[in-house]
This record gives C-alpha cells, structure tokens and sequence, in this order.
C-alpha cells in the first residue's frame, strides 16, 4: 500500500520546475515588449557610413562641377544634384536613392533638429555657418560626423 503524503511536507520538484517556467515565461514577455536600442557596432556603422557617402559626394562634386546635397530627415538621408533648375536625385549608384537607418538611431544635429540639409560645392567651402556636425546614435551612445565642405570625419 502506498504511503500517503504529509501536509507539511512541502513541494514537490514538479511543483517548483513549473513555478521557474512561469516566472521564465514573464521575465522573457517583459524583455521582448521593452524597447530595443541598436548596439554600439550599429551606431559605428552607421556614422562611418555616413562619413564615407560625404567623402563620396564631395569627391564628385569636386570632379564633376556639380552642387550636391545631403538632405536628412525622418529617419533617413540621401543626395541630390543640382542640374541648374531643380533638385534631382543622384544616381551614382553609392549615392542613389534615400538611406533608411537603423532602427532605434537618430540622426540630427546638435542643436537637435533632426532634418536639414548640407549643400557640397565643387570648391569645398563649407557652408556659411563653418562645418557642419551630425550626430548619430541613441542616447548616450553617439558618434558625430564632422564636414568641412571638403572631408568628412567620424568621432564618438
């Protein structure tokens, strides 16, 4: 005949494996509804994409002549050229079509805007207001993209 249990006895290890799982199942609920923020390669990555696409730009614009811009804003960034009476936007196949990116990033500048424009004259002047600074990142995680009008350098 089988022992009955006592009533003071405890719990069984049934009994604490699913009270672990359930506390497992809610600490992971609650870390996926969180929101993310990129990890700092990304926030590297990104600036020094951003850095080496002005680098590009003014390249061509030294070669070619042409004005170019770089708009951001919403999230994203891309050039255009100008072509004498309007905006277009630039097909070289590295400065193409607007960069989305990554997400949890902001892209603005100090003051905090986060749209505007740096225009990129085959003179390499800076605009008039000296260098242009954008930073990128979340947070504290930042880096700032520093542009002369002629090279663009990436620091944290």
């Amino acid at each position: 005949m089988a022992e009955t249990r006592r009533g003071d006895s405890g719990v069984t290890l049934i009994e604490t494996l699913v009270v672990l799982v359930l506390v497992a199942v809610a600490a992971g609920i609650v870390t996926l509804s969180l929101p993310g923020t990129a990890p700092p390669r990304a926030v590297a990555q990104e600036a020094d994409l951003l850095g080496k696409r002005l680098n590009l730009a003014a390249e061509r614009s030294l070669t070619t002549g042409q004005t170019l811009r770089m708009a951001w804003g919403d999230g994203s960034y891309g050039f255009s050229v100008w072509d004498g009476a309007a905006w277009t936007p630039a097909t070289a196949q590295s400065l193409a079509g607007p960069h989305r990116i990554e997400s949890g990033l902001i892209l603005d500048d100090p003051d905090g805007a986060r749209s505007g424009e740096i225009r990129i004259t085959a003179d390499l002047m800076p605009d008039a207001e000296g260098p242009r600074v954008l930073r990128i990142g979340n947070g504290a995680l930042r880096h700032a993209v520093t542009f002369d009008g002629a090279r663009a350098s990436v620091a944290p």
